[in-house]
């Protein structure tokens, strides 16, 4: 969709267009000996010439903005963890040819309801199109094309529309309830994959909890309470 040649996304991000092909030169080079965290990827842009105002764009609040389409293009993906920091590195190997856009968001909506379905429209708009700047209406078409297709079918979650794939609607119906407690890490797909407005999954006046990365609780599915390592122990803070 281009996105990334908005004002919108320029200004959130802290760039301009004529610097996306020295920051991708820049960083491939950067990466060529190993994963790099977020810092730095910092420092280096810092002390490169031409590239200097850009450490701020890669850092804090919008940086998300600057890394997305470098992801996007196949230019960097994520490394293993180090010290509890999300690293980058260069793609292990050359990817195949991108599809078309069409085709690549017919793809991405299967793979989306194998892990996350059912999935609502509130669901799909907020991984699609808040997070991947998927235009609506193609989100809209291509949903369309594979309900046509019996590639997914239309299911009523408490009521509601949703939809999933028709390989998992058994499945789903046979699902048990179970009372185990999980102490999940911040911002754990569990909890973003449907996005923290589902207040099915978050409730609505703790989603800044979830947003904020605390570590949730869950219990039947559902985000209970937060916790923390202390001492070497969990410490729980449950909702009332």
């Amino acid at each position: 969709s281009r996105v990334w040649t908005t004002r919108r996304w320029q200004a959130q991000g802290h760039f301009q267009l004529e610097d996306w092909a020295p920051l991708r030169e820049a960083l491939r080079e950067f990466l060529t000996d190993g994963p790099k965290t977020r810092p730095e990827i910092v420092a280096h842009l810092a002390g490169r010439p031409g590239l200097q105002h850009l450490a701020l764009a890669a850092t804090g609040r919008g940086a998300d903005a600057l890394y997305k389409p470098l992801h996007w293009w196949g230019d960097i993906t994520f490394g293993p963890e180090r010290d509890k920091q999300a690293t980058f590195r260069l793609p292990p190997r050359p990817g195949p040819p991108a599809p078309d856009a069409a085709t690549a968001i017919r793809w991405l909506l299967l793979r989306y309801l194998a892990a996350y379905g059912p999935a609502g429209s509130a669901n799909l708009r907020y991984w699609f199109t808040e997070g991947l700047s998927v235009p609506n209406q193609m989100l809209t078409e291509a949903l369309a094309e594979l309900v046509s297709q019996g590639r997914v079918v239309e299911t009523l979650l408490d009521g509601t529309a949703t939809w999933t794939r028709p390989d998992d609607v058994a499945g789903l119906a046979d699902a048990a309830t179970t009372d185990q407690t999980l102490l999940l890490p911040a911002y754990d797909p569990w909890v973003f994959g449907p996005g923290t407005s589902d207040g099915m999954i978050v409730p609505p006046n703790r989603r800044r909890l979830m947003s904020s990365g605390h570590n949730p609780v869950i219990q039947r599915g559902v985000v209970v309470g937060t916790w923390r390592e202390r001492h070497g122990a969990a410490e729980l803070a449950l909702f009332t």
